[in-house]
C-alpha cells in the first residue's frame, strides 16, 4: 500500500458550506453575490428552492430553479448529474434545508402509506417506528448530497436560525444560543457534513433606549451566544456580511492550513489543479451513471440488462428495490413490462445506488 503526504485542499468549491441566519436577513443574496464576486458571472451558481421557498424571485442575476416536492427535487439532481454537460455550474445552494426536510419527510409518510396501507401520525412513527421513518429521510437527503458532489459540485446549505435555551449536562443554569431552528438530528445532517457552519447575525447598537443603528455580521466561529463553526483554525471569528469579506475570510482559512504559508500564485495554482481533479471525478461518475442505458434499444435489451443487474444484488439490497419499483408503480417482474420508458425507470432503479 502506498501512503501520500496530505496536501489540504484551498477552493472555495472543494469544501461544503452551511449559512444560517434569521428570516430576511439576507442569506440568498449572499450566495447570489458570493457566485458573482467569486466568479465573476452568475452561470457558475444555481439554487435549489425545495419545498415553498421562494425567496429567490426577488433577486436578479441568480439561476435558480423550484422543486415543490421529492420527486421534483430528484428530476434537479438527475438533471444535474446526467446532463452536466449543459451548464457550468460549480456551486448549487440548497435554499432552505428546512424545506428540503419537509418535503423529505413527506416522501418517507407517502412510502409509509403505500408499505403499511395506512397513514403514519408522524415520522417518529413511520416505517414501524423506533427511528426507522428518520433513518431513510437521511438516507434520501445523504444520497442525493453524494451524487451532486460526485459530478464535482459543491454545496451550501442555507438555513434558519433560532435563540434556544441551552442546558448543559450537569448544569442548573442554561444560557441562551443563536443556533438551527431544526431538531438537533436533523441539523446534524449539515452540521456533520459542513466544513464551514457560518452564521449570519443582525447587531443592533442601542443607546439611551433607542436604535442608532444596524450591522450585519458572519459568524465563523461561537462567540458565547452565536453558534457557528469552521475547519480552518485561521478564520476570523466575524467579518461584515458581504460576499467579499465572506471568501477573503474562507480563504485566509485555508491558507493557514498549511504549515508554510501560501502564496497568492500557489493559491491559485492549487485552485486550478482541485478544479481538474473534480472534473475527471464527474466524467468518471456521469460515464458510469450512463454505462447502464448504452446500446439498450430493444425491450429484450432493457430485459437482458436488468437481469444481470438483479443477480448482482444482496438479498437486502433486491428486497429494499423491490419496496421503490412498488413506490414507483412498477411489476416486480420486470419481463411483464413491454412499454420501453417504464423499463427504463425500472432500470434506473434497480441500478442506483439509492
Amino acid at each position: 500500500m502506498k501512503y501520500v503526504l496530505n496536501e489540504p485542499k484551498v477552493a472555495l468549491e472543494s469544501f461544503r458550506h452551511y449559512l444560517r441566519g434569521t428570516k430576511k436577513v439576507g442569506k440568498s443574496s449572499l450566495f447570489r453575490d458570493l457566485i458573482i464576486e467569486y466568479y465573476g458571472d452568475p452561470k457558475y451558481g444555481l439554487m435549489i428552492a425545495p419545498g415553498n421557498e421562494t425567496g429567490f424571485k426577488a433577486l436578479d442575476n441568480l439561476y435558480a430553479v423550484e422543486a415543490p416536492t421529492w420527486e421534483d427535487f430528484c428530476d434537479v439532481v438527475d438533471d444535474l448529474v446526467l446532463n452536466k454537460d449543459d451548464n457550468e455550474f460549480k456551486i448549487v445552494a440548497i435554499d432552505t434545508v428546512d424545506e428540503l426536510i419537509a418535503i423529505a419527510e413527506e416522501k418517507v409518510l407517502k412510502i409509509h402509506y403505500q408499505r403499511k396501507g395506512e397513514k403514519a401520525t408522524s415520522i417518529n412513527g413511520a416505517l414501524g417506528g423506533y427511528g426507522a421513518g428518520k433513518k431513510m429521510l437521511r438516507k434520501l437527503i445523504n444520497d442525493k448530497i453524494k451524487e451532486l458532489e460526485s459530478v464535482g459540485l459543491s454545496l451550501f446549505f442555507i438555513g434558519h436560525t433560532k435563540v434556544r435555551d441551552i442546558k448543559e449536562k450537569g448544569q442548573e443554569e442554561s444560557y441562551q444560543q443563536l443556533t438551527s431552528n431544526l431538531e438537533f438530528d436533523y441539523d446534524a445532517l449539515f452540521t456533520d457534513k459542513a466544513d464551514i457552519i457560518a452564521s449570519c447575525y443582525l447587531e443592533r447598537n442601542v443607546k439611551d433606549n433607542s436604535l442608532e443603528s444596524t450591522t450585519r455580521y458572519i459568524y465563523f466561529r461561537p462567540n458565547g451566544f452565536v453558534d457557528a463553526g469552521s475547519r480552518f483554525k485561521d478564520m476570523p471569528e466575524r467579518v461584515p456580511m458581504t460576499a467579499r469579506d465572506y471568501i477573503n475570510a474562507f480563504e485566509q482559512g485555508a491558507r493557514g492550513t498549511y504549515t508554510k504559508p501560501l502564496s497568492k500564485k500557489e493559491l491559485d495554482k492549487r485552485k486550478k489543479q482541485e478544479e481538474t481533479e473534480r472534473q475527471e471525478q464527474a466524467k468518471k461518475f456521469v460515464e458510469a451513471k450512463k454505462a447502464n442505458f448504452e446500446g439498450l434499444e430493444t425491450v429484450e435489451d432493457y430485459h437482458k440488462k436488468i437481469q444481470e443487474i438483479k443477480e448482482a444484488l444482496d438479498s437486502e439490497t433486491a428486497r429494499e428495490k423491490g419496496e421503490q419499483l412498488k413506490e414507483a408503480g412498477l411489476p416486480l417482474r420486470f419481463k411483464e413490462i413491454e412499454d420501453l420508458e417504464q423499463l427504463k425507470l425500472f432500470l434506473k432503479i434497480v441500478s442506483s445506488d439509492d
